[in-house]
This record gives C-alpha cells, sequence and structure tokens, in this order.
C-alpha cells in the first residue's frame, strides 16, 4: 500500500488532473508542463560525477546488449538530481538509465527486448542471481529472493528476519536468460550496519497498540457514486513505533488534518465564462496573475471548458460556464529557504481567497494542510465541508496553493458537489474502541522502515508496526476490504 492511499482524501493534484484529463487537449498542456518544471541539460559522459561513471561502467559490463550503443545524457533536477542516459543504436532508442548524481545509485535500467516471454524459474533465478552477483557482490547474501506472478524476479532485504521496506531489487529476465531490467527501491543499501536495526524483542506486544490507534481514527461521511457512508477514517500513516507507539511517516509529503472546523463566511460570488476574451480578463483582473499580452485558447468538451496560455503554464477552467479552478505553473517557482509564512497566515491567505466564492450554505468547513513534496515552500490547503458536524470527504473539497514567501495564491479548484440527500444516523456509531479493535484483528506486520522528521529522512531505520488503513464502517463495525 503506498503512502497516497493511506489518506482518506484524494490528493488534490489528483483531483486536478482527474478534472483536467477530461480533455485531450490537456494530455499536450500536461505532459508539457512536465518539460517546463525539469531542468534538463545535456552533457558529455566525462561530466558525469565519479560515483555515477562507476554505476554506468559496471551496468555496461553486466549488459553486454550496451556495446556499440551512442548515449545522450541529461541531468534533471526536478526533485532530485538524477542523470538520465539514452542509449542508441543506429539512431533509435535502444535502452535508458537513471543513475542519482550524488549517490550514483541506480534508480532504474530497461532496455527495448522484444522478447515478452517470460523464462522459467531455473532460468530466471540464475540470470538474476549471475547479475546481482556483479552488481552488489556480498552483499547479495543480505537479500531474500522471490518471484512475483508478473515473472519479475525481486530481491528483498531481511534484517532479524523482518523486512526493510523500499531495500529491494526488482529485476525482469526474457526468454533468452537476459536481464532486461533493473530498478532499485528507495531505501536500497541505504544502512548496511546491522547494529543499526532494533531486534524485535524490543517491540511492544500487538494487544498494546490498542492504546495507540483509537486517537487516530476519525469518524466522518465519505461520499460515493451511489451512497454515502459512515465510517471511522485511519486518517494516518500506517506505521506505528514498534516502542513507542509514535507514528512514523515514510513520505517527505503529509497530509496533516485539522479536526476543529473552521466557520466561514460566504460571498455568493459566481465567475461567468464563455470564451477566450473573458477567461483571459478573470484570470488577469480577478485571480490577478499575468499573461504579458497574451490570451488564453480555449478547449471544450461535454464536461469542461479549458482555456490555457501559449506556453501552457497558465490554466482556467470552467463548468457549465462557471470558473470552477485556475492553476499558475510560473507563479510557483521553486524557492530555496525556509517559507516566510505560519501556518495561520498560509491559511489566512487561502481563506481570504477563497471566501467570496463560497455558495451561502457552505459556511463550515474541515482543512488539511500539505506541503509540495518537490516545492517544501508551497502550501496546499484542502477544505473539506462540515455536514452535520462530521467531515463529508472524497471529491467534495475546495483546494488552494500558497506560496509560502508571498502569500500568492497560485492554484484553486473546487468540487463541491450538491450534499448527499440522505445520510447515514451518527448516532448509531460504534465506539471507537470498537473499530480500533476491528482493525488491529487484521493482520499486522514488524518492519524496519526509514521515516521522515521534519521533511528529512533518518540515516537509521526505525522498527515500526504496519497497520491497515482501511476505513471502518461506523455502523456495522467491520473493516473494509
Amino acid at each position: 500500500m503506498t503512502s497516497q492511499e493511506r489518506y482518506p482524501v484524494l490528493a488534490s493534484s489528483v483531483l486536478l488532473t482527474a478534472t483536467l484529463l477530461l480533455s485531450p487537449a490537456l494530455g499536450t498542456v500536461m505532459a508539457n508542463q512536465a518539460g517546463n518544471q525539469q531542468a534538463a541539460a545535456p552533457l558529455q559522459e566525462n561530466q558525469l560525477s565519479v560515483k555515477a561513471k562507476r554505476t554506468e561502467q559496471k551496468l555496461e559490463m553486466l549488459v553486454p546488449a550496451l556495446d556499440d550503443t551512442s548515449r545522450h545524457i541529461t541531468l534533471e533536477t526536478k526533485a532530485q538530481p538524477v542523470y538520465e542516459i539514452r542509449y542508441e543504436k543506429n539512431n533509435e532508442f535502444f535502452a535508458r538509465a537513471y543513475i542519482h548524481a550524488e549517490t550514483g545509485k541506480l534508480l532504474m535500467f530497461y532496455w527495448d527486448d522484444k522478447d515478452f516471454e517470460n523464462p522459467d524459474d531455473k532460468l530466471a533465478y540464475k540470470s538474476a542471481d549471475t547479475f546481482m552477483a556483479g552488481w552488489i557482490g556480498e552483499m547479495r547474501s543480505l537479500y531474500k529472493v522471490t518471484r512475483a506472478p508478473v515473472g519479475d524476479v525481486i530481491y528483498s532485504r531481511y534484517v532479524n528476519g523482518i523486512r526493510v521496506v523500499d531495500d529491494e531489487f526488482r529485476l525482469s529476465v526474457n526468454s533468452a536468460g537476459q536481464v532486461t531490467s533493473v530498478s532499485g527501491g528507495e531505501n536500497t543499501l541505504t544502512n548496511i550496519n546491522p547494529a543499526d536495526f532494533l531486534p524485535p524483542a524490543q517491540a511492544m506486544k500487538k494487544d498494546q497498540l490498542s492504546h495507540f490507534i483509537p486517537p487516530r481514527l476519525h469518524l466522518m461521511y465519505t461520499h460515493g457514486e451511489n451512497q454515502t457512508d459512515l465510517v471511522y477514517s485511519s486518517a494516518f500513516s500506517g506505521y506505528i513505533d514498534a516502542v513507542t507507539g509514535a507514528e512514523q511517516l515514510t513520505n517527505r509529503q503529509y497530509r496533516n488534518w485539522r479536526w476543529k472546523p473552521i466557520s466561514l463566511t460566504p460571498g455568493g460570488k459566481v465567475l461567468k465564462v464563455t470564451n477566450e476574451q473573458e477567461a483571459t480578463r478573470i484570470y488577469e483582473s480577478e485571480f490577478g496573475m499575468s499573461l504579458k499580452g497574451s490570451t488564453l485558447n480555449g478547449f471544450h468538451n461535454e464536461m469542461e471548458s479549458i482555456y490555457f496560455s501559449p506556453d501552457e503554464k497558465e490554466l482556467v477552467v470552467a463548468k457549465d460556464g462557471d470558473v470552477i479552478g485556475f492553476k499558475s505553473y510560473s507563479n510557483a517557482p521553486s524557492q530555496k529557504g525556509k517559507a516566510t509564512l505560519s501556518e495561520k497566515q498560509v491559511l489566512e491567505k487561502a481563506v481570504q481567497f477563497m471566501q467570496p466564492y463560497l455558495k451561502q450554505e457552505e459556511k463550515e468547513f474541515y482543512y488539511i494542510l500539505n506541503t509540495d513534496e518537490e516545492n517544501p515552500n508551497q502550501y496546499e490547503v484542502e477544505f473539506v465541508p462540515s455536514v452535520e458536524g462530521l467531515p463529508l470527504v472524497y471529491g467534495r473539497c475546495i483546494v488552494i496553493r500558497v506560496n509560502g514567501f508571498t502569500g500568492k495564491i497560485t492554484e484553486y479548484f473546487q468540487k463541491l458537489d450538491q450534499k448527499p440527500a440522505k445520510l447515514p444516523d451518527k448516532r448509531k456509531a460504534v465506539s471507537i474502541d470498537a473499530a480500533a479493535k476491528a482493525l488491529l484483528a487484521k493482520p499486522t506486520e514488524l518492519l524496519y522502515i526509514y521515516p521522515f522528521i521534519n521533511g528529512e529522512r533518518l540515516a537509521k531505520p526505525v522498527l515500526v508496526y504496519s497497520i491497515n488503513t482501511n476505513d471502518i464502517n461506523a455502523l456495522t463495525g467491520k473493516v473494509k476490504e
């Protein structure tokens, strides 16, 4: 289960992308934006870092198919410094490798293999083992090997009989016994000192976990396509320190709920748009964004109208003629240093912007504060409507991004559907302790993870319990599958 799947509310970027991708034109827009946000510079082989060069040389030695290829190297710096090496034969794509510039770690390699037949287990294991012996030498003994149902061979590291999360290698082998792809986990060979791994005997007993789960469960309504459920949502990472009971995070971008609702004053303002000129005027005069003399272009489908600038860095989205959102890429550059705005100031900026566009019945919200993993000084606030005193989540939210230095709003998107006609009776909910008991009845697992503290990954592993984070039906007390 990924970090994203552990949380009860969809990420705003997913919400916006899902909405925008209803339009074929936005495939181009979003694809180009990925390029706009990356700084890629062509390099020569002798410009690779020493560690990256060593990795590439080892890769060439272990993959004879790379002989007689030309190389095209770029340095990508969107999230971390990564070399992309594109191998070509006869001026056509042949293979690609991604290598971390600072550590020399191979993140991924694959080549254009036309052999789609899976080898038998004996050949797959033998070929993978030969590759791994050349790749990590004696450290191969630290890993247990399994075969995935799709045919890949997976090397997972275990210490004290406990799996180290994301310390693994995954290899694909074709029917000729050639390794055609290899990728490493985020924590691969992060720490190989056994003394840094806490013995499992020091972990609390499973029944002691019951003290730490109830405070992390929250009653809420979840609104699906056909019905609204009352659930206890396990709004936490799913990892509990096996010694202290503290929550541990494996993702730098943490979704931080604030469980006290806030009251707002709706303005009832509606922005109507029917053409490119109106969209341009609204973008500049209403949202305060500069298009530097250019005009937004429009694309329309049955669901939405999407207006975007010629360089595709500015977007306005409308539904049924009403503006429901915008996003500016040019006003959200990554900035170094610590953001100067406090959480209170970020919230104030978001509320000040949002209130004029709220409908009269939209008066109370819960909110979630997020930071952007790639731009930690860019804050994202999700406003979830309060209905009958509880959050109503899944798709029903307003998303606002705030620049942590300037306070400028760089994204606004609202998708508040009509309130459900019928809500489950919250008075019939089982107790929170009963919900926690049902959750802990599901399988738990001791794991080693490398958690994030204040946005930085720890160098030493932490022993944790992995807890099922599915919602619990608050009326039946059963964990949802």
